[in-house]
């Protein structure tokens, strides 16, 4: 039997992350997936994965039981609470991520490095999240949340009172 010793793309319950229920080394790139399994985010930290998250100025802040997000994703996590601790997120290495887009690294000579690749990842996955280096982005296919839903309402309210007033 052959055993491997190298690290490679795991993906993990997004609790369980939180949590820091894994062996957090050698992964530069992570991919945030919704219920049905589509990737909302693509992001890279040349540090720590989870301190890109819940450290200083990360996408989520988590202090026992006051939850909220300070970014798109982290948003969208909050918005989905409890039902999104059981969403995926995906952790990559650099080699996954180069075996990942191969045939696009075909046509540079660069020595490719995390930065280099977040964008051929992100034109790759079409996260619903990223704006940056994403010609297409995903269609979001997460069922509204009951947040959503009232900030939605909150917005139309909004535009209604500022660009339909009555003359």
């Amino acid at each position: 039997m052959k055993f491997s010793t190298e690290v490679e793309m795991i993906e993990v319950v997004f609790e369980r992350f939180h949590d820091q229920d894994y062996v957090e080394k050698g992964y530069d790139l992570y991919v945030m997936k919704n219920g049905p399994g589509d990737p909302l985010y693509v992001g890279i930290s040349t540090r720590s994965i989870w301190e890109r998250w819940f450290g200083w100025n990360g996408h989520m802040v988590w202090d026992g039981n006051i939850i909220y997000g300070t970014s798109s994703v982290g948003r969208k996590i909050e918005d989905h609470l409890p039902d999104s601790l059981k969403w995926k997120i995906q952790l990559w290495t650099l080699k996954d991520c180069i075996k990942f887009c191969e045939r696009e690294l075909k046509r540079t000579n660069r020595h490719p490095d995390i930065r280099f690749m977040e964008p051929f990842m992100i034109q790759k996955l079409s996260p619903i999240l990223n704006g940056s280096h994403n010609l297409r982005p995903g269609i979001d296919t997460t069922p509204k949340s009951q947040k959503e839903i009232e900030r939605e309402k909150c917005l139309d309210q909004i535009y209604k009172e500022v660009f339909e007033k009555s003359k």
